[in-house]
């Protein structure tokens, strides 16, 4: 994975939502999807898979763990899931697929360039496991 990233985002809070896009396009990455709930956030990313997923846990329609399960079920991309509150139980199931990195909001910068970090990372593990 390059250092410029394609990353779709989903939250249903506009504020943590504008705090994600601004700080994504500051640390040089392409915001490709802004999503208020987690079925518009599947959507987009089964027609057009971004590198990289970062979602709320808790939205409406769809929660953050079913729109990673969908999205991962046809493409190969590392989600990022943020919450609020306590990770639920659910998020244990996605172990076996693309959950990468698990946050407790409020998000910091340096949190997100952390995940960021660690996401680049792990993805070049994978490729040259490959």
């Amino acid at each position: 994975m390059n250092n410029h990233l394609r990353i779709a985002i989903a939250d249903d809070d506009r504020v943590s939502r504008d705090f994600l896009f601004r700080m994504l396009l500051r640390l040089g990455h392409e915001v490709v999807c802004v999503a208020e709930n987690g079925r518009q956030l599947a959507d987009y990313c089964l027609q057009s898979p971004p590198d990289l997923v970062i979602t709320d846990v808790h939205m409406p329609q769809l929660d953050g763990v079913s729109a990673a399960a969908e999205i991962t079920l046809q493409h190969d991309v590392p989600i990022v899931l943020f919450s609020g509150c306590d990770l639920p139980a659910e998020i244990e199931q996605l172990d076996h697929v693309h959950v990468l990195v698990r946050r407790v909001k409020p998000i910091a910068r340096s949190d997100l360039e952390a995940v960021l970090v660690e996401v680049m990372t792990l993805s070049d593990t994978f490729a040259a496991a490959s």
